[in-house]
Formats: C-alpha cells, sequence, structure tokens
C-alpha cells in the first residue's frame, strides 16, 4: 500500500471520528454538515485497507468523490 492510499485512509478515520463526535461547542449549521459528512463516509466506507473499493459505489474505486467532499464536510474549518 503506497503512501498516497495511508494518507488517504488516515484522512477518511479523521473525518469519521470528527463526525462521530458530538462536539457542543460547534455551532448547529456546521454540526449539520458533520452528521451528513458521517452518514456519507459510512455509506461509503472502503471495503478494506489494502486495496479498498468503495461500498457504497458497488465496488467502484476508493475513495470516491462522496467520500472525498465528506471528508471536507466533516472538518468544521470547510464550514
Amino acid at each position: 500500500m503506497g503512501e498516497g492510499r495511508n494518507q488517504q485512509l488516515s484522512a477518511y478515520d479523521g473525518a469519521v471520528g470528527i463526525a462521530g463526535s458530538a462536539c457542543p461547542e460547534i455551532p448547529r449549521d456546521e454540526r449539520g454538515a458533520c452528521e451528513l459528512a458521517g452518514r456519507q463516509l459510512a455509506l461509503h466506507a472502503p471495503s478494506y485497507r489494502t486495496s479498498p473499493t468503495c461500498k457504497g459505489c458497488d465496488g467502484g474505486p476508493w475513495p470516491c468523490s462522496t467520500v472525498q467532499g465528506a471528508i471536507q464536510y466533516a472538518d468544521p474549518r470547510y464550514n
């Protein structure tokens, strides 16, 4: 597994962690974006870690565009 794939998986794991946390200091509109991102990340999870495909895209390449967008939505710095 290449360094690029490790970075993608690390970004995914970080976004899942952010989306799963219920920080009370996050404004309500950002919290809504974060919750939406969490649902998208769950639906488009990687099939496995070594050579993942997207579970939400019927075996398409991972990370798909949905995951790439959800990673940004999960991070309050981008909202």
